[in-house]
This record gives structure tokens, C-alpha cells and sequence, in this order.
């Protein structure tokens, strides 16, 4: 063979090579000057106050391109199952981080952030003088909720109905969402009431509930397990420094009372 045709062949082969890199590279979201961030939905309205925080205290990350994509937890855990790019989750209850962690998919054990509250919001003219039996009234004829298998705040909204006696009398008026915000929508928009996290009834979403004439009520914590609203998070990718930083920020005291405003508890 002639040397000239080698040389050719050679060049052919490295570039095809480096393609093939380049290739799985991108597949795997390498190189994508981005933070991919997994949310859980309750977290839908104070991420952007977080990020906001996070920004400030990191000013290098200030024209980082973040990326937050909200959704069940269950589904979440479900997609970081099946290699999506995410470089942290951030679940609604520690069952979902445990296990990936167990499975070895994360950086490190999960981290409990906070803890999320439980409330029922419902159409005002209802009376409910008797705490929970005004889902029990004829006027009352869909309850949202979401998904218990998949959100745990619908697990809570389980629990609590259950703890009141008034579950089994009231379980054929449940309508399910996906997640906690889907259940807000249904709940603001359709239902006469629902289950929802106490962060969805701040800002933008807070606003929804007053316009659509909606009273809240609010729950002791031995009505359901607050442990199960423990909000845990994992690192998924420690080599992406962005998502280091934002996970150490997470813990902070800063960030704390970010989700204290916001209807959150720190454990």
C-alpha cells in the first residue's frame, strides 16, 4: 500500500474517532455549558427565588444557562433512571433520594432540605366549622389529589382524610393529578376542593387561589407523617461544579429562610 493512501486512511479514521466522542458526548449532555436541575413540582414558584439567591452569592453563574425541569418525584426518579442529563434532583420526600442512592446512582446520600406542608384549599361558600366533614356535604362533589404512588403530598392528602374518618365516605369524589401542581390547576379551575402544597399558595399561584375564591385550611402535623413531606436532594454529576455549588447553597441559612417564607419548614 502507498504511503500516501495510508496517510488518508489514518485521517479518516481519527476523524471519525473524535465524531464518535463528540457524538456521546452530547448525548450525555457533556459539554453543555448548562445546569440541569430536577425539581419536584411543589418547588415550582420558589426555584426561581432560589436561583435568584444562588446567582447573586455566585456572580460567575450569573449568565449560566439553568435549566429546571418540574415534575412528580416519582416520575423525576423514574427519568434519572433512564440516564437523563439532570446534575441534581430535588425530591419532595426522602424515599425517592434513598433509593437512588441505594441503586449507586448518586454522588453521595441525600440531603434534607426541607420540609413540605400540607393544606386543603376549597370553594368559600362551603362551610367548614367542622374542619375536614366539609368534604362529606352534597355540595361537594370533586376533591383534588394527587397521585399518592407518584406525589407525596397526595399520599399526605391519604393520611389526612383518613385520620379525620372521612376517607372511605368521600374516596369516589377524588380526582387525581400527576403531580401537585397539575392537582392545584384541577383544584383552582374544576374541583370544589383539593390537596396542594402550602409553597403553591404564594406568588403567582397564591394569587389564583384568591381570585378563584378559595379558603385554606391548614393541618396539625400529627394528622399526617411529616417525615414523608421531608424534602431530600442528591447530587447527580459532582464533576459539574455549578450543581456543587448550588447544592451546598441549598443548605444554607440564606436559603433556609427563602423556604420558610414560602411556606416551607426547616427540620
Amino acid at each position: 500500500m502507498n504511503t500516501r493512501l495510508v496517510v488518508v486512511l489514518l485521517s479518516v479514521t481519527v476523524h471519525l474517532f473524535f465524531q464518535g466522542c463528540q457524538s456521546r458526548d452530547q448525548s450525555a449532555g457533556v459539554g453543555t455549558d448548562a445546569l440541569h436541575i430536577a425539581a419536584a413540582a411543589n418547588l415550582s414558584y420558589v426555584m426561581d427565588e432560589l436561583l435568584e439567591d444562588f446567582r447573586d452569592r455566585h456572580p460567575r453563574y450569573r449568565d449560566l444557562d439553568i435549566q429546571v425541569t418540574r415534575a412528580s418525584s416519582g416520575s423525576l426518579a423514574s427519568q434519572v433512571r433512564n440516564n437523563a442529563p439532570y446534575d441534581l434532583f430535588l425530591a419532595a420526600n426522602t424515599a425517592y433520594a434513598e433509593a437512588l442512592f441505594h441503586d449507586s446512582l448518586t454522588a453521595g446520600p441525600p440531603v434534607v432540605y426541607a420540609e413540605g406542608v400540607p393544606v386543603l384549599i376549597y370553594r368559600n361558600e362551603l362551610q367548614a366549622g367542622s374542619g375536614l366533614d366539609v368534604l362529606v356535604s352534597e355540595k361537594v362533589k370533586t376533591i383534588a389529589v394527587a397521585q399518592p404512588e407518584l406525589a407525596p403530598y397526595g399520599q399526605a392528602a391519604i393520611d389526612i382524610m383518613t385520620y379525620a374518618g372521612v376517607f372511605d365516605e368521600v374516596r369516589d369524589r377524588l380526582v387525581y393529578g400527576a403531580s401537585v401542581t397539575q392537582t392545584f390547576q384541577q383544584s383552582v379551575a374544576a374541583a370544589d376542593a383539593g390537596f396542594i402544597a402550602k409553597s403553591l399558595l404564594y406568588g403567582d399561584k397564591g394569587r389564583e387561589v384568591e381570585k378563584a375564591g378559595m379558603a385554606v385550611m391548614e393541618f396539625l402535623p400529627e394528622e399526617y407523617r411529616p417525615e414523608a413531606l421531608r424534602q431530600a436532594m442528591v447530587l447527580l454529576d459532582p464533576g459539574e461544579e455549578a450543581a456543587v455549588d448550588f447544592y451546598s447553597c441549598l443548605q444554607g441559612d440564606a436559603a433556609g429562610k427563602i423556604f420558610t417564607r414560602n411556606g416551607y419548614r426547616i427540620p
